[in-house]
């Protein structure tokens, strides 16, 4: 029997119904999900129960989770325990409550208001990536998707030919800076340095090309970099038109996948006096 997949957005973004993520799955249905993503490029699943345990065995199903980038600094303490999960929330790690406005962990976080991709400054990018609403405040705090495949297809063919063979540095100590925001130890410096990717991604399974540029990319090799950087914000705004981005409105439950190496992503604005509790798993693009 087909999944049942249901459109949220035209050629984009899609609704998977009727699977309990916490049973295991038989290599066809992995199979099937692996088919979806790479049409619709995000995957929602709601009405979930993870915990962070399973929410990692589920990704494992798809390639190695990586480590969260914020373990790297000495002597910090984490809210979650285990290094594979990114805590995209607004809580204090010793108290549990909101953080204030001034927080380091806040203050990272914020880039992920930015235009992004997960994971582009590794040398081993980022491929799924799986978001898991614990709490949501009761407004704001969405996600927007944007369609880099469809973007890279309304490149005129100037551009097409003009970006085939480019590359770009990307590293998350530039995305932060853009904000201002520099503290950063050696030794993550250390861990994290600059990489370096096409700015063309092409999907192994269907051959589909995409635009893969990010808010960490700080310039295109081999280019002045005001150049650079006006084709990086270029390619950005082509791949997040209007009517390419797909919102998602998280609910308590929801479980979003997408795909970093076809879509850009940011979050949005929120009251950060409610509880925001979304943690995140992303896969190392190994293929």
């Amino acid at each position: 029997m087909p999944l049942p997949v249901r459109e949220l957005h035209p050629g984009f973004a899609a609704e998977v119904l009727g699977l309990d993520l916490t049973q295991s799955f038989p290599d066809e249905t992995v199979a099937e999900l692996q088919d979806a993503m790479d049409r619709h490029g995000v995957l929602v699943f709601r009405g979930q129960h993870l915990d962070d345990h399973t929410q990692i065995a589920f990704a494992r199903l798809f390639g190695p989770p990586e480590r969260y980038v914020l373990s790297y600094r000495p002597g910090i303490k984490l809210r979650l325990a285990l290094p594979e999960m990114v805590d995209v929330s607004n809580l204090d790690a010793a108290t549990g409550a909101p953080q204030g406005r001034d927080a380091r962990h806040r203050m990272v976080n914020l880039g992920n208001r930015l235009w992004h991709t997960d994971s582009s400054f590794k040398q081993v990018r980022g491929a799924l990536s799986m978001l898991f609403a614990h709490a949501v405040p009761p407004e704001g705090g969405e996600t927007e998707f944007g369609d880099a495949r469809a973007g890279y297809d309304r490149l005129p063919v100037a551009v097409k030919s003009q970006i085939e063979t480019l590359k770009a540095q990307h590293s998350l100590m530039h995305s932060r800076a853009i904000l201002g925001f520099s503290d950063f130890s050696p030794e993550e410096h250390a861990a994290l340095p600059p990489s370096v990717h096409p700015l063309v991604s092409v999907n192994p399974r269907t051959g589909r090309k995409s635009i893969y540029v990010a808010s960490h990319a700080s310039h295109v090799v081999d280019m002045p970099v005001p150049e650079g950087r006006l084709l990086i914000a270029d390619l950005i705004e082509a791949a997040t038109k209007p009517d390419l981005v797909y919102r998602h409105a998280w609910r308590v439950g929801d479980l979003v996948v997408w795909d970093n190496r076809c879509t850009l992503h940011r979050g949005l604005a929120f009251d950060e006096s409610y509880p925001r509790d979304l943690r995140r798993v992303t896969t190392s693009d190994v293929t």
